[in-house]
């Protein structure tokens, strides 16, 4: 199976989150970054905001990076026509098609659609531009309705689609199922673009790659709007260690964007965090750290190194014997085993009365008072 072209989102949707603000500086950083990285298409800003995103969004499309620049815009001619002013000419133009979007939000029938998308693909067609068409909430749309508008952009001229799981409401099962029922047929990419409100977009991305859809769309951190979007790191990482690799993909980049991008912004990234979390290279259960001094693999499916991390044996309230002595022997010192089992013992016993206490402290201090120094 073909590897999925990687969208990201980070600095259109991702900058939709509540609070969240990059400078002009920090996007073209983002952007090449990004390219750098290995991600086909950057969704890089949204025109019709203004002078300072057209001016931004031109920066950009200068800096000459092998990742297309893609514009978001609604379906209307005065967006597209901003885009070709910001020096776009990748453009996505998105419209609701869900029942419930077309009649609460856009006062309008299904029809209403198909002949704006005449006018606004027409005219982008026509003057160069390279058209994406993003159905908003394609979730809650009609299947067959949907279908027929995919063929319909297809047959504008439109180059590619989008199905936007806007309220992050799909199953793997069902992106499945709709991506192999949309793509049938359909001679023009899908591009899936999912979110987060049920914990599933990683899932859900994955599966409707393998549904059919040719193109995921993801952020950094998993940024956007509510729960956020498809994790960039999260995805990739899936495709790069379970499914064959994304070619040219830097991993170690990745993360150290990410953790710029917490920087910036104030945004902690998990210690659990998927991949990239600091406490998910660290063992502290004596089995596990048994198997790890065996063989790495017995608990580790890659080398934390592959992504720039480093593996870490600590002491805790799980450790066993092995693992005090690793840590000993790391810290340079020689520590028998009835003194290990002495530490272990009031360990345990002083966290079973205090929440928080610092075990690898406790063993440092161990260790200066009761243990033997091993010769420099």
């Amino acid at each position: 199976m073909h590897s999925p072209i990687l969208l990201d989102t980070t600095l259109r949707d991702g900058e939709q989150s509540p609070g969240l603000y990059f400078t002009n500086d920090e996007k073209l950083l983002i952007a090449q970054k990004l390219s750098e990285i290995g991600v086909g298409i950057i969704e890089a800003g949204i025109p019709s905001m203004g002078e300072e995103e057209h001016s931004v969004l031109d920066r950009i499309n200068k800096l000459g990076l092998k990742s297309e620049i893609l514009s978001w815009n609604r379906l209307v001619i005065e967006d597209v026509i901003s885009s070709f002013r910001a020096g776009i000419s990748s453009i996505h133009v998105s419209i609701p098609t869900s029942d419930i979007m077309i009649a609460k939000k856009l006062k309008k029938q299904r029809d209403w659609i198909f002949t704006q998308m005449e006018s606004v693909i027409g005219f982008a067609v026509r003057e160069g531009a390279k058209i994406s068409l993003g159905a908003e909430d394609a979730s809650r749309t009609d299947p067959v309705f949907l279908k027929k508008i995919f063929k319909t952009a297809s047959g504008l001229g439109a180059s590619r689609v989008r199905f936007a799981d806007t309220l992050g409401i799909m199953t793997p099962s069902l992106a499945f199922e709709l991506m192999n029922f949309l793509s049938e047929d359909l001679t023009i990419p899908i591009d899936f673009h999912g979110h987060n409100d049920f914990g599933m977009a990683t899932a859900n991305a994955l599966s409707a790659w393998e549904g059919g859809a040719d193109v995921i769309s993801c952020s950094a951190l998993g940024l956007g709007e509510r729960a956020g979007n498809t994790s960039l790191e999260e995805f990739s990482g899936v495709i790069r260690y379970l499914k064959g690799g994304i070619r040219g993909f830097n991993f170690v980049a990745l993360k150290e964007l990410c953790n710029d991008i917490s920087s910036w912004t104030g945004i902690t990234m998990p210690d659990k965090k998927p991949l990239f979390g600091k406490s998910i290279y660290t063992h502290e259960s004596g089995i596990h750290v048994d198997g790890i001094l065996k063989d790495p693999s017995t608990y580790e499916f890659f080398p934390p190194e592959q992504i720039g991390e480093k593996r870490r044996l600590v002491a805790g309230k799980h450790s066993g014997r092995k693992a005090i002595h690793h840590i000993s022997d790391e810290e340079g010192f020689f520590i028998t085993d009835e003194q290990i089992d002495t530490f272990l013992k009031e360990m345990r016993k002083q966290m079973a009365k205090t929440r928080g206490i610092d075990a690898g402290l406790m063993l440092k201090n161990f260790l200066m008072q009761n243990a033997e120094r091993k010769a420099q």
